[in-house]
């Protein structure tokens, strides 16, 4: 149905409709024809870009009752309360099409969370809100009004005023993400380190400096957080992006040539290896890896937006002459996000698949993230060959049983993640020569006999930063060996997790382990299996801590009975501790520096925060 038709031919089927009534009043022709003009005056109709989508319906119910009545009236066979009924129902259709127009135009002056004002409205159900009315507001045909509000304006000024080149190309990456979306700090991060965007400083590391410019973006309002507790909450673990703020962005990256945008498919990257260096692997999109595809040879960046079954060949890898980032894995908030091959040799556990295509040719490749990909069941021995590699993202791969017996290799690596991995069984070898190692993360404390590389071995580390341990029912530690945590005297964060333990381990971890290391800032209990408080967690040993994590398991207080001992921890959560001693008094006198608190108890679940 075109819309500059429709109007008229309804008005004109109203007046036939008001000469065969005797009382067009009482049976609210009247009414509806004011509604009607009242929308031709307005000139919203003409601009509707989808309305065989939006409002076809309710111009066709509209179409349909007045001819009733011009044929009911015209034959005398319809009585006035039918003519009545058919009139109550034509408006319903004629004020669900004013529910679907008239309040954008007047929304048009207030786009959402942009002035400085509305930067914290991040939730959501915000984010949701503002989804809903751009795509309103789309179909409307008045988007591109919406760059001429003093809120866009703002905004736009916000941008060009980024200190630095880096700053704004940190922020164009977020061009690609589809609306509505939710991204993980941590990928993104990573992402900019491997494209070179960041880089480390005298005083920082590159990781270091990509939180900083999070922080940066949030605080002018560029990006905002997300989740229940975004308001109260000091820390970003991920964000999400005004859907009009992203429409600049796309416009700007696509005019930088950062990326390439489908023009059939508005707004979402494409795969396209003539117009930029960069291609995104969208869903419904698929690439042509054969020789009659693009070339592929000088990318420098895959990025996996929304495919869902990755069904990559080897042979295409291996044309990856400069990529220096393969983001394959997810970058989604949400774990239920769902990845997994589409290849035959996964799925007859023949060989290692697509996964073979990496090697000695891409030795630009710097940053490679599998996370939560599903039916990877180990990494090929070519990954060695990666000498370039500095992050190697494998959390969340549930699948993975191997890794390779050494990787040891792999010399430039300083970030390795293989938390959340739960089959794997062993730690590789040559872990302890990695020696720009600064993130090692789900380092696994498994049988002595399987476990070729020792936690006492992460000692010779001595740039590492984060680490994360587990403890599970086949673990088992030398004697004396958790002792040698505190030699590693550059780490700041440390996370620990504990399954089901041997009582033997238990009592190595009441009475053996010697803690801190000296710079320790946040420690990450999880799953703790000791109901006294251990005399290592005290704050006489943890003079440095900033942030303290306590999340499930036996542990019934932090009450070491001495008078006096207070904690310089800023920031407190406990969660999930079913025989916790819930003396919140006494345990805010013990924490006087707390700036934030997080207390969530196994039974009622009370939520207590932000006692400043």
């Amino acid at each position: 149905m075109d819309s500059k038709k429709s109007m008229p031919k309804l008005l004109d089927l109203l007046k036939r409709a008001k000469a065969v009534v005797k009382d067009p009043e009482a049976v609210g022709l009247l009414g509806l024809e004011e509604k009607l003009l009242q929308m031709e005056n307005k000139e919203l109709l003409p601009k509707v870009k989808l309305f065989d989508q939006t409002l076809s319906k309710q111009f066709t119910a509209l179409e349909r009752g007045l001819g009733k009545i011009i044929l009911g009236a015209e034959i005398t066979s319809m009585s006035e309360k039918d003519m009545k009924n058919t009139l109550d129902l034509m408006k319903e259709s004629v004020d669900q099409i004013f529910k679907d127009t008239i309040p954008l135009v007047e929304r048009m002056t207030a786009p959402g969370p942009i002035s400085e004002p509305q930067v914290h409205r991040s939730k959501v159900d915000q984010s949701g809100l503002d989804q809903k009315m751009s795509q309103e507001w789309s179909q409307l045909g008045l988007a591109d009004k919406i760059y001429e509000t003093p809120a866009m304006a703002k905004t736009r000024r916000t941008y060009e005023d980024l200190e630095s080149m880096d700053l704004k190309l940190c922020f164009l990456s977020f061009s690609i993400f589809p609306d509505g979306s939710v991204m993980k700090k941590r990928p993104l991060i990573y992402w900019w380190i491997g494209e070179g965007f960041i880089t480390s400083t005298q005083h920082k590391t590159a990781e270091e400096v990509g939180e900083d410019i999070f922080e940066k973006l949030m605080r002018k309002g560029l990006i905002n957080k997300t989740g229940s507790k975004a308001s109260s909450c000091p820390f970003v673990k991920s964000c999400a992006l005004n859907p009009w703020i992203r429409r600049m962005l796309v416009s700007l990256a696509s005019k930088a040539r950062l990326f390439h945008f489908d023009s059939e498919w508005r707004r979402m990257p494409s795969y396209d290896t003539l117009t930029c260096r960069r291609a995104c692997l969208v869903y419904n999109n698929q690439i042509r890896q054969g020789d009659d595809g693009p070339r592929v040879d000088d990318l420098l960046t895959v990025f996996n937006v929304n495919v869902q079954y990755l069904g990559l060949k080897r042979e295409w890898l291996n044309k990856l002459k400069k990529v220096a980032v393969l983001q394959l894995g997810r970058w989604q908030d949400s774990a239920t996000h769902h990845i997994e091959v589409d290849d035959e040799d996964f799925v007859n556990q023949e060989d290692v698949g697509f996964l073979k295509g990496l090697g000695t040719q891409n030795k630009h490749l710097k940053y490679l993230s599998l996370r939560g990909i599903s039916r990877i069941t180990q990494l090929p021995s070519s990954i060695l060959n990666l000498i370039s590699l500095e992050i190697l993202d494998l959390r969340a791969c549930h699948n993975l049983e191997t890794m390779p017996s050494d990787i040891s290799a792999l010399r430039k690596l300083t970030h390795l993640d293989m938390s959340e991995c739960y089959l794997l069984e062993r730690m590789p070898k040559g872990l302890d020569k990695l020696s720009s190692l600064q993130v090692l993360k789900g380092f696994l404390l498994g049988p002595s006999k399987n476990s070729p590389c020792k936690l006492g071995d992460l000692a010779k580390l001595k740039n590492l930063k984060r680490l994360s341990i587990h403890m599970g029912n086949e673990s088992e530690v030398q004697k004396g060996e958790l002792n040698k945590l505190k030699d590693i005297s550059s780490l700041c964060r440390l996370k620990i997790s504990w399954g089901l333990v041997s009582s033997e381990l238990k009592d190595q971890i009441a009475n053996e382990f010697s803690f801190p290391p000296p710079n320790l800032e946040k420690l990450d209990l999880q799953g703790i299996p000791l109901e006294h408080v251990p005399r290592w967690l005290n704050p006489g040993q943890l003079g440095n801590l900033k942030k303290l994590y306590i999340r499930g398991g036996e542990l019934s207080s932090l009450d070491h009975g001495v008078t006096g001992a207070v904690w310089k921890v800023e920031i407190l959560r406990l969660k999930y501790l079913k025989k916790w001693d819930k003396d919140w008094q006494k345990l805010k006198g013990s924490f006087p520096h707390l700036q934030h608190w997080d207390v969530e108890e196994a039974h009622c679940c009370e939520i207590k925060k932000d006692v400043r």
